[in-house]
């Protein structure tokens, strides 16, 4: 074979090489290297998903963190100041102060007053009153006790008018004491 038959094969054959190339190209590699990168984007927008889906859960646990916190101190405000009235409520703790405090609940009488109506009433609604009057024998350290737990108990309680009494047919170092407190309430 000479040389110019020689040249023109192995131009040929470099020319179906090139050729088979662009085919195997075409046909193999750039399919394959478009599904690696759609699979790569897939990746990403999962992982991105992912990284939203867990920040949206936090936030969401979050809130329900702050939302139980929030229902706690409704709980609270709600002991503080019912939604409605409760006179037995009232009766139970002032009963339940005065045997505490071993003295006698000799008479309990409960008075509704007035509703005062609120300044903002889109907001607040008007606060009721239930006015208590209480009638105690006991010792006087025992009535001080007494004050103080009424004064530190959990339902505001105020204390309008207190009067005490020594007298011989109580005696001693027994006295009695007649007490007029408030207490409030959310009206409806």
């Amino acid at each position: 074979m000479r040389a110019s038959s020689k040249r023109f094969v192995s131009i040929l054959l470099a020319i179906v090489m090139f050729i088979a190339s662009l085919f195997i190209y075409s046909t193999l590699i750039l399919p394959a290297y478009s599904e690696v990168t759609n699979l790569r984007a897939e990746v990403v927008a999962r992982t991105r998903l992912i990284a939203e889906e867990e920040a949206s859960i936090g936030q969401v646990q979050k809130l329900l963190s702050e939302y139980k916190d929030v229902a706690v101190i409704q709980d609270t405000i709600s002991l503080i100041l019912p939604i409605s009235q409760n006179i037995a409520l009232g009766v139970s703790q002032i009963s339940g102060l005065s045997k505490i405090n071993s003295l006698i609940l000799d008479s309990l009488s409960t008075q509704e007053l007035a509703i005062k109506p609120s300044t903002q009433p889109t907001l607040i609604k008007g606060m009721g009153t239930l006015r208590f009057s209480l009638h105690l024998i006991g010792s006087y350290e025992n009535f001080k006790a007494f004050l103080k737990n009424l004064e530190t108990n959990i339902t505001l309680i105020d204390l309008v008018s207190l009067k005490i009494e020594s007298g011989s047919r109580v005696g001693g170092n027994i006295f009695s004491y007649s007490i007029i407190a408030d207490t409030y309430y959310q009206s409806n």
